[in-house]
């Protein structure tokens, strides 16, 4: 019995979480449950990577220095997979600031090659011939033979 009273009043006299908070940490939980499943689906996607350079390394019989090149690559790209799925991402960020002021040049490398396939995938560069200008392209050759016979 005094093992209740002492839980209730334990509940009472805590101070009772504001709705704000309460959303504001099932926010966090969401995101933070959406960000694991795509560290993840990441994770098995440089995978995939890998296999595919194992399995180019594995058509190189002619060069056998590419091959162990390729064989290495893969290894490489299976650690940086298994390092995604096993470290949080707070984690991952505080190696990323502890690299970034070791090498800030090649940091900056990564961030100006990061910042081009973005803006590449954005825009959808490079933009393809519009089919309009290209029929009429046709149009005015096949006009033009006409004319000359």
């Amino acid at each position: 019995m005094a093992k209740a009273r002492k839980a209730r009043r334990a509940r009472a006299t805590a101070p009772p979480k504001s709705t704000a908070n309460r959303l504001f940490d099932d926010a966090l939980s969401l995101a933070s449950t959406l960000a694991d499943g795509r560290k993840r689906a990441g994770a098995d996607k440089i995978v995939e990577f890998a296999e595919a350079t194992r399995h180019f390394g594995e058509t190189l019989d002619d060069f056998p220095q590419l091959r162990a090149y390729s064989d290495t690559a893969a290894d490489n790209l299976d650690d940086l997979a298994d390092y995604i799925a096993a470290t949080d991402i707070p984690d991952m960020l505080d190696d990323f600031a502890g690299f970034a002021r070791r090498q800030p040049v090649a940091t900056l490398t990564l961030g100006v090659a990061a910042g081009l396939a973005v803006t590449q995938l954005m825009h959808g560069w490079p933009v393809p011939l519009k089919r309009k200008s290209a029929a009429r392209r046709g149009r005015k050759r096949r006009a033009q033979r006409k004319a000359l016979n």
